[in-house]
């Protein structure tokens, strides 16, 4: 069997021999013996020779054979070669100073006289084969640091655009905190903050499978579904339901996103989460120091192609707080393989309102020990601030191009098997101002077109009594009851219809509503104005608000609202 010699032939081999002045250069020589087995051999007689050799070309090996060796000028001598150079010593006796001197050096092998030709053949043999393997190891370093160059620029350019996206359209409020630990640049934990045209506050905190770039490929476009249709102004239920099938369509079968999505209410005082694999969360008064534990009731998102909703619905007041948690948290380890667990972090965040995040990560890490990170680490305080709602305040509506105001009239109408499955008020908006352009009056148009619709839904074709809502605990109640006779109508429908023109200012927007029910007892808004404490009667003082005119019609089932728009 014929075997491929990995080192290089001997005439391709370069070997200097320093030895002193007027050694013989007979066949029995070293000088002979290199020759005759065809090394190209350059002969020096003292190390600034050596240097000088080293220097202009390369070398693969170094025999020295001076019986004074300068052993104190080898690391000069190496240090003139291009790569690792193997240097191998002839010596007359073994004695402890030499050896002493061969391993300060780092000498690669001894040979003492007489020189053995064959021991000499296989200590040059072995000394390029440790040269051949330090080159190709160097080469494989180089290649190895080149393409982690290249990675990390590639990562951290990724890692902008990435940051860039998710942050372009995250609210900043006082209202939300985060704090996040990821593993890797990154990070397979994801939050997203917006709200909605009404100032609902909607938050999500998401955890992909895996780590670092492959966990985090799918946020992007999760992040276009969130904020887009939060800002339209659909409920969490509805973007839930949609970011489930963008998931589903686009990651591998071992790719899913446990989550959690909560949306904050702050006219009625409640708050509706949606709980998707994440574990449990904690809902706690500060005032009282009680605690609700929020379990998880969905399964992850993007395993199934749809998903049944299980949400769940809470009153929430001013001193309340929802911390929201990735597993790596709770499953954190100690040197015991001990979980710092759900125990540990309620603890921690009943210690002090004003002190939860600082008492968690100060827990944490003496549970840990600083012991090396396993999964990220994402923490999220939502503060139910449903009294001042510091996220409520206004944008500043910048200069905007005059906008040419048109004539057009648009009429929709949605029947009970409609009314179920959609909330048509977003698409309707977003439909006006797709048409007439009006993006800085679409938190005005978007609450009025909803209240109206509210009002025709819920005391029109369903025939709910506002007085329901009069109270807290009241106002749960009416919800309960409305998913309940939405569900059994079996007929209802309401028509929407939007007639816009334009004025001498800007443009007017009229905006009718007609359902099928027996209407409300619209002129008892009077003496529910009167009420401070009522949760009720609070959409027609602001429709009477935002609106030039608000007129009902007969029962109440007709409505007809003018908004007024300038240049």
């Amino acid at each position: 069997m014929n075997h491929s010699n990995p080192f290089p032939l001997p005439a391709q081999t370069s070997v200097v021999l320093l030895e002193d002045a007027g050694a013989n250069s007979n066949a029995d020589s070293l000088q002979g013996v290199l020759r005759a087995q065809d090394f190209r051999c350059a002969v020096a007689t003292t190390t600034e020779e050596v240097i000088e050799l080293l220097t202009s070309a390369t070398v693969d090996l170094l025999i020295i054979a001076c019986r004074d060796w300068p052993w104190r000028q080898v690391a000069d001598m190496r240090d003139a070669a291009d790569s690792y150079l193997p240097i191998i010593l002839i010596a007359d006796d073994l004695t402890d100073t030499l050896l002493d001197h061969c391993a300060t050096v780092e000498i690669d092998a001894v040979i003492c006289r007489p020189v053995n030709q064959h021991l000499l053949l296989l200590k040059i043999r072995s000394s390029l084969k440790l040269r051949m393997l330090y080159q190709h190891e160097h080469a494989q370093k180089t290649q190895l640091l080149d393409y982690w160059q290249t990675s990390d620029l590639e990562h951290e350019v990724a890692a902008k655009l990435f940051n860039d996206v998710l942050k372009a359209d995250f609210l900043e409020t006082e209202a939300v905190a985060v704090v996040m630990s990821p593993m890797a640049l990154f990070n397979g934990d994801l939050v997203l903050v917006a709200k909605t045209p009404e100032n609902h506050l909607h938050v999500l905190l998401g955890d992909f499978t895996g780590h670092g770039l492959s966990a985090s490929i799918a946020a992007t476009p999760l992040a276009d579904i969130f904020y887009g249709m939060t800002r339209k102004g659909f409920d969490i239920n509805e973007i839930v339901t949609e970011i489930n099938a963008k998931l589903y369509r686009m990651l591998p079968a071992n790719r899913f996103l446990a989550a959690t999505v909560v949306a904050l209410y702050p006219e009625s005082s409640s708050m509706k989460s949606i709980t998707c694999g994440l574990p449990e969360h904690f809902l706690v008064n500060h005032a009282d120091n009680r605690f609700l534990a929020i379990p998880s009731l969905n399964i992850p998102l993007g395993i199934q192609p749809s998903i049944e909703i299980e949400e769940q619905l809470h009153r929430v007041s001013e001193n309340e707080r929802l911390y929201l948690l990735t597993d790596g948290i709770f499953e954190a380890e100690n040197a015991e393989g001990e979980l710092f667990g759900g125990e540990r972090i309620l603890n921690a965040i009943r210690q002090s309102k004003s002190e939860d995040i600082r008492n968690l990560q100060a827990s944490l890490e003496a549970h840990t020990g600083g012991a090396v990170q396993k999964d990220d680490n994402t923490l999220v305080i939502l503060s139910c601030a449903v009294d001042s709602v510091p996220w409520g305040r206004r944008e500043v509506r910048l200069p905007r191009q005059r906008i040419a105001a048109t004539t057009w009239k648009q009429v929709m109408e949605f029947d009970i098997d409609s009314l179920r499955l959609i909330n048509p008020v977003p698409v309707m908006v977003n439909t006006v101002m797709e048409i007439q352009g009006l993006q800085n009056y679409r938190q005005d148009i978007f609450m009025i077109v909803s209240e109206l619709f509210a009002n025709a839904l819920d005391h029109g074709v369903l025939g709910l009594d506002s007085d329901l809502k009069s109270s807290p605990e009241g106002f749960m109640r009416f919800y309960a009851m409305k998913d309940e006779r939405l569900q059994q109508l079996q007929r209802g429908r309401i028509r929407l219809s939007f007639i816009h023109q334009a004025t001498e200012s800007g443009g007017r927007l009229v905006v009718k509503v007609l359902d099928s029910g027996n209407g409300f007892d619209w002129r008892r808004r009077n003496s529910m104005r009167k009420r401070d404490e009522a949760y009720c009667g609070r959409g027609i003082i602001m429709l009477e608000t935002l609106c030039s005119s608000l007129v009902y019609h007969g029962c109440g089932n007709r409505v007809t609202a003018v908004f007024d728009w300038q240049h």
